[in-house]
C-alpha cells in the first residue's frame, strides 16, 4: 500500500511535510518526499506499538527506539491506512470489533483479587520464560563457536565431546521452555476467560486512565489488539495497537485550523525520524533501550609470544606498522575501532561539563575527558590493536553511561577511521588517522586527526587533538607505556583555550620504569590569552585545580578507575570496560550488521585463546581484502565507507586528507563525517544489499 501522509516534524511549532509512504510486504514502512524520489526514512510495523485517533485522523508508530506521527488527508485514507496494518499484523486473522467494553469496566475486573493472582502469576513465569530463552541463545552462541573450530582445530573428538555436553544442556533448556510456555498459555488463557464479554483482545497490561485522558467524565473505549503476525510467538505482549476516541490526543497536534504543511521537497528536519527516547528538545535518552548483564572478564587469559614478533619489528625500525602484515602475538583482542570507543570510558565528565554554566569550567571538564582517555592504557602490555578492514564496523550502546557509537574504517592507505557518538548531553566525533612505529627500544603509538564535542543547551564547539604514546624497553627491562607531548583543547565560541603537557617520566635507571612519571599540567587561557586557571596531576590517577592558581590548594576534579577485574596483567592489562567493548550481549545480538568487528573470526578466535587458528584466520582475511582491493582497481571502482562521507573541515588540517594524485593539495581541510543514517537503519533492520562480505 502506498499513498500521501502528513508526516509531524521534529521540532516543536514546524508544523507537518507531506510525504509519500509506502508499505512494503516485508512490514517496512518508508517514506520520501515523492513516489520517485529517494528514500528519507523507514520503520518496521512488525513489533511497533501503534495507535491511532480517528476523530483527528491520526496515526502514531512507536518501535521503541524510532517515533511517526502522522496525519491523514481524509477520513478514507485513515481507515485504510490502520486497515492495513492491522491486516499485516495480524496475518489477516483479526476482525475489527466494534462493540467493545469500556476502560472502566475493564479496569473494575482486571483488580478483582482472582485476576491479580492469575496475573502476578502469570508475570513470574514470564520472567522464567525469559530466562530460559537466554540462556538458550547464550548455548547456541558458544555453539556455533565451536562448530566454526571445527575446521581449524585437529583435536575434533574433543570438540565433539564439547558439543554433546552443550547439545544435551541444550535439550533441558528446550524443556523448560516448553514447560513454561505450557504454563503461560494456561494463566493467559484463565485471565481471558475471566474478562468480561469474552474479549480476547484486551491487553493483559493497562495504561493509567489518564494517560489517555480517560479519567472523571472524559473516559471513553479504548480498544487494543495483539499484534503478533502468525509467525510470531504470541508471548510478544509489548507490540500492540491502540485506537484512542475524541479528545484523547495531545493537543499539540491540534486540528485543521492549526496545520501548517510544508509541501516542499526540502532537506528539512523530518528527514531524521524521530528516534524514540529523545525529549522534547531532541536530546537522546537511551534509558528506554535498558541495560544488559556484561561479562567481568575475557573467555582466555593472553596467549601469543610477543618476543617472537621482535625480530619483525627489527626488519622496520621507522616504518608505519600499520601498513605491515604482523604476527598476531603482537595484538590484543581488540580493534582500532573499539578503541575509538575507549576513550568513552570516562564521558560522565562531559556530563557534568554541560550541566556548567560557566564557560570556563566547561572547559576545563572537556579537557579533564580529553586526558582521561589515556587512563586504561597504563595497564597495556605492549600490544597493539587489530587493523581494521574495509568498510569494518563497530557499534556500541551504552544505557547505563548514556550514549551510543558507530565507527568505521574509512581509508585503507593512510588508515583512518572515523567515529561519532550521542548522548543526552553531548556530541562527540573524530576522524583519524593511526600509525605505529618501531624505533629500536620503544614502539610509538600516534594518533593524528581532530576530536570534536560539542555540549546540550550550549553553543561551544570543543576541539583537540592527541600526543603520541611510547611502549618502552621493548627489547630489555620492564616495558611500560607512557605518554609524552602536548595536548590543546580550544572552544571555537568562545576563544577559550587549553594547553595540556604530559611530560616524560624520569629516574629509574636505563632498563627500569621512571619513578616519576605519567605528570600532566593543563593551563587555561581566557579569550584574550590570559592565563587564569591550571590542573595538575597524573593521568594515571588523578586531576585536581589549583585553587586560585596556589599549588598548595588542591581541589580533586577527577580520579582514573582501578581496572576493575581480578588479575588484570593475565588479561592484556584490559580494564573492565575495554573487556566488554567485544561482548556480544542481548542489544546487540541478531542486531548487527555482518560488518561489525563482534562477527570477526581471528579476533574471537584470538579472544578465546586459539592463538595459531587466529593467526590463519587472520592471514586469510588480509588475503581477502587484498583480493578485492585488486578487483576494484581492475574495474575502476572507487572503494567509499557506507555510513561517513568527505565533507569540509574547517578545523582540519588541509594536508590530513592528500589530494589524489596530479591533483592540487586543498585549501581547506577535509575529515570523514557521520551521515546520520545507521540508526535509522539498524532500527528497520534492513541492512543494505550491496554490503559485502568481509570475512
Amino acid at each position: 500500500m502506498s499513498g500521501w501522509l502528513l508526516k509531524k516534524k521534529r521540532k516543536k511549532m514546524q508544523g507537518w511535510a507531506k510525504r509519500w509512504f509506502q508499505l512494503s510486504p516485508s512490514g517496512v514502512l518508508s517514506y520520501s518526499t515523492s513516489p520517485n524520489s529517494v528514500t528519507r526514512g523507514s520503520i518496521q510495523i512488525m513489533l511497533a506499538t501503534i495507535s491511532s485517533n480517528p476523530d483527528q485522523r491520526l496515526i502514531h508508530i512507536d518501535s521503541g527506539t524510532m517515533l511517526y506521527h502522522l496525519k491523514t488527508l481524509t477520513t478514507d485514507d485513515h481507515d485504510k491506512w490502520t486497515a492495513a496494518f492491522r491486516a499485516y499484523r495480524s496475518g489477516g486473522n483479526i476482525e475489527i470489533q466494534t462493540d467493545l467494553p469500556t476502560a472502566a469496566s475493564m479496569m473494575e475486573d482486571f483488580n478483582s483479587p482472582n485476576q491479580q493472582d492469575n496475573v502476578e502469576k502469570g508475570v513470574k513465569s514470564a520472567t522464567a520464560l525469559r530466562n530460559s530463552v537466554i540462556r538458550l541463545g547464550d548455548n547456541i552462541v558458544v555453539l556455533r563457536a565451536l562448530l566454526d573450530q571445527l575446521s581449524h582445530v585437529p583435536q575434533v573428538k574433543d570438540l565433539s565431546q564439547k558439543i554433546s555436553a552443550l547439545n544435551q544442556q541444550l535439550e533441558k533448556d528446550q524443556k523448560a521452555i516448553q514447560i513454561n510456555a505450557e504454563d503461560q498459555q494456561k494463566r493467559w488463557t484463565a485471565f481471558r476467560n475471566g474478562t468480561p464479554g469474552g474479549a480476547s483482545t484486551v491487553s493483559l497490561v493497562l495504561p493509567n486512565d489518564s494517560e489517555y485522558g480517560l479519567d472523571g467524565s472524559n473516559r471513553e473505549s479504548i480498544h487494543r489488539t495483539m499484534s503478533a503476525r502468525s509467525s510470531v510467538s504470541e508471548q510478544f505482549f509489548d507490540a500492540e495497537d491502540i485506537i484512542l476516541s475524541g479528545g484523547d490526543d495531545d493537543d499539540s497536534f491540534g486540528g485543521e485550523e492549526e496545520m501548517e504543511v510544508n509541501n516542499e521537497d526540502s532537506s528539512d528536519d523530518d528527514d531524521e525520524p524521530e528516534v524514540n527516547g529523545n525529549d522534547e528538545n531532541g536530546t537522546l535518552d537511551l534509558s528506554i533501550a535498558g541495560d544488559c548483564v556484561r561479562r567481568n572478564r575475557l573467555p582466555s587469559h593472553a596467549v601469543g609470544d610477543v618476543g617472537s614478533a621482535l625480530s619483525v619489528f627489527r626488519k622496520n625500525v621507522g616504518k608505519d606498522l600499520s601498513t605491515i602484515s604482523m604476527p598476531i602475538s603482537m595484538n590484543e583482542p581488540l580493534n582500532m575501532l573499539q578503541r575509538a570507543c575507549e576513550d568513552l570510558e570516562y564521558c560522565q565528565v562531559l556530563d557534568k561539563a554541560a550541566t556548567l554554566s560557566d564557560s570556563m569550567e566547561r572547559l576545563m571538564h572537556v579537557a579533564i575527558f580529553a586526558v582521561s582517555s589515556f587512563a586504561s592504557t597504563q595497564y597495556r602490555t605492549g600490544r597493539k590493536p587489530f587493523n581494521p578492514m574495509m568498510n569494518e564496523t563497530y557499534e556500541n550502546i551504552r544505557p547505563d553511561k548514556g550514549f551510543r557509537f558507530i565507527a568505521e574504517k574509512v581509508s585503507h592507505n593512510p588508515l583512518i577511521i572515523a567515529a561519532h557518538a550521542e548522548a543526552k548531553a553531548y556530541k562527540y566525533w573524530q576522524c583519524t588517522k593511526i600509525k605505529s612505529k618501531f624505533w629500536g627500544k620503544s614502539m610509538e603509538f600516534m594518533t593524528e586527526g581532530v576530536y570534536n564535542v560539542t555540549l546540550t543547551g550550549h553553543e561551544d564547539h570543543y576541539t583537540y587533538n592527541k600526543p603520541s604514546s611510547w611502549m618502552r624497553n621493548m627489547i630489555a627491562g620492564e616495558k611500560y607505556l607512557e605518554t609524552a607531548g602536548e595536548m590543546q583543547i580550544t572552544n571555537h565560541t568562545t576563544g577559550e583555550y587549553a594547553t595540556v603537557v604530559f611530560k616524560e617520566g624520569t629516574g629509574g635507571g636505563l632498563f627500569g620504569v621512571p619513578s616519576n612519571r605519567n605528570d600532566v599540567i593543563a593551563t587555561f587561557y581566557d579569550s584574550k590569552g590570559k592565563k587564569c586557571r591550571r590542573i595538575v596531576g597524573k593521568w594515571s590517577d588523578k586531576l585536581s585545580e589549583e585553587i586560585d592558581m596556589n599549588k598548595r590548594k588542591l581541589s580533586v576534579l577527577w580520579n582514573a578507575n582501578p581496572p576493575g577485574i581480578e588479575d588484570y596483567t593475565k588479561y592484556y592489562g584490559f580494564t573492565r570496560y575495554c573487556v566488554e567493548l567485544n561482548e556480544i550481549t542481548d542489544l546487540e545480538r541478531d542486531k548487527l550488521p555482518v560488518t561489525d568487528t563482534r562477527y570477526r573470526p581471528d579476533q574471537r578466535l584470538y579472544e578465546n585463546g586459539l592463538a595459531d587458528e587466529a593467526d590463519e584466520e587472520k592471514q586469510r582475511i588480509e588475503q581477502k581484502q587484498r583480493d578485492r582491493r585488486k578487483e576494484f582497481e581492475q574495474k575502476g571502482v572507487v572503494w567509499k565507507p557506507r555510513w561517513f562521507t568527505l565533507e569540509d573541515d574547517k578545523y582540519s588540517d588541509p594536508l590530513f586528507i592528500p589530494p589524489a594524485e596530479g591533483q592540487e593539495p586543498h585549501n581547506t581541510g577535509q575529515s570523514f563525517q557521520y551521515t546520520g543514517h545507521y540508526w535509522q537503519v539498524r532500527e528497520t533492520g534492513q541492512w543494505p544489499n550491496d554490503i559485502f562480505e568481509l570475512w
